[in-house]
């Protein structure tokens, strides 16, 4: 009797064994958050739009075009910096759902309309690479749900008549603390050219430095015009600037035609050993170059007229001249950038000082101007933007208590399935067989 009920509870165990197993190998899902399992394609479309997104930083910031994963971010390996961030951000969205559920809100008609325009505008043009890497049509509306509903989230909170409202006079009190004003002019340093070795040869030096020094001078001759002109009256130092360029550009095209007519005759008369009919083709073909180009120039001209017409009856715009730069919300990191330096130059700075300046790349004069003579209109004109300078730092910790607070479990077996490497193995996969075929 013992016996069999020993092989009973075998089998009754084997059988609950095969039901777990079969449960617990279920990849569709990447995690549960109470009761809702959230889909494995969320994850992955995370994943592979911010391996886009930093592979194409990589190229523009560096030049690199592979041996992606032998890179680092953020201090990270690049596969644990995509898992990690995929995770993060998958939390989120289900925090962020599980939130605006909460609080009774809903999309409006117009914006399920906006993001169902948009899924059939993707899965026309990437339907099939995204269903080759796992991701549905459902997956990625709900991921394009869940980015707007993280939005309406911020606005429930801060926008206008929102629970924690930024009022005006905070917004313009933010640009006064943290923001600079200021117009620039620079001139360019030449680098001298190098060798096949990488080394700059001793001619090429001399003419960098003789360059240089031409550029500095002409710097500190329009310096000294600048000498107790205020910011506001800065802009003609800066039109007079804008038409020396021109007029230098304009000098240089008509040296470098001159070169090239000289270059054209001497190839003329080199090629009197050539043919008629080798020179008559060439004429002609030429001639209907000379036509297209004539004519594409007359073009463009009626359409410089159209534009001065245009930009004459309408108000000019007064602050054309000047940038406005957050330099109290950059880290050590973003100060110590070519534009970082420059701003905290500018910091420094009295108002209305035209000051020279120079690093690396060229020499200039900076003008700061006061913040407060804009910061009421300026805080009017870009009231989103700067709201969301003000306040993300803040909705992301909102955000994170509502992760924490959440009943979150990972389905591990997702996560090991769907990495980083397989994602882009399968992406190169794709285009490589899609581009060939």
């Amino acid at each position: 009797m013992a016996k069999a009920k020993k092989i009973t509870a075998a089998l009754t165990a084997a059988l609950l064994c095969t039901a777990s197993l079969t449960s617990c190998s279920d990849t569709s899902y990447v995690m549960t958050a109470g009761d809702s399992k959230i889909n494995a394609g969320i994850y992955i479309y995370n994943e592979l739009t911010e391996m886009s997104y930093q592979m194409t930083m990589m190229y523009y910031q560096n030049g690199i075009k592979k041996d992606y994963f032998d890179q680092k971010v953020d201090g990270k390996a690049f596969d644990e910096y995509l898992s990690d961030y995929a995770l993060t951000a998958t939390k989120e969205y289900a925090a962020v759902v599980d939130k605006f559920n909460e609080l009774g809100l809903t999309l409006s008609d117009e914006d399920i309309k906006s993001i169902n325009d948009s899924i059939s505008s993707t899965w026309d043009s990437q339907g099939e690479f995204y269903e080759s890497e796992g991701i549905s049509k459902e997956s990625v509306k709900l991921a394009l749900k869940g980015s707007k509903m993280r939005e309406e989230l911020f606005d429930h909170y801060y926008a206008e008549g929102g629970e924690e409202a930024v009022s005006d006079d905070e917004m313009v009190k933010y640009l006064d603390d943290n923001y600079l004003r200021y117009k620039s002019i620079s001139f360019a340093k030449t680098k001298a050219s190098t060798d096949s070795s990488s080394s700059a040869t001793d001619s090429s030096t001399d003419s960098a430095d003789a360059a240089n020094e031409e550029a500095k001078a002409k710097r500190d001759e329009f310096l000294e015009k600048a000498q107790g002109v205020s910011f506001d009256d800065f802009d003609s130092i800066i039109d007079e600037y804008n038409d020396y360029v021109a007029s230098k550009k304009a000098s240089d095209s008509s040296s470098a035609a001159d070169s090239n007519s000289s270059a054209s005759d001497s190839s003329t008369a080199s090629d009197d050993t050539s043919s008629v009919a080798e020179s008559d083709t060439s004429s002609t073909a030429s001639d209907d170059t000379s036509s297209v180009s004539d004519s594409t120039a007359e073009s463009s001209s009626a359409a410089d007229s159209d534009s001065s017409t245009d930009s004459s009856s309408s108000k000019p715009d007064p602050y054309a001249n000047e940038k406005m730069a957050n330099y109290g919300a950059m880290d050590d990191s973003q100060k110590d950038t070519t534009n970082g330096k420059i701003l905290k130059e500018v910091s420094g700075m009295s108002t209305d000082v035209a000051t020279a300046y120079e690093d690396d790349n060229a020499y200039y004069i900076l003008i700061k101007g006061d913040i407060k003579g804009r910061d009421t209109e300026y805080a009017k004109d870009n009231h989103e933007d700067i709201l969301k300078e003000m306040k993300s730092d803040e909705f992301q910790k909102k955000l994170t208590s509502w992760v924490e607070k959440l009943d979150i479990k990972v389905n591990n077996k997702a996560i090991k399935r769907y990495t980083p490497k397989v994602v882009y193995d399968k992406q190169t996969e794709y285009y490589s067989k899609n581009n060939n075929s």
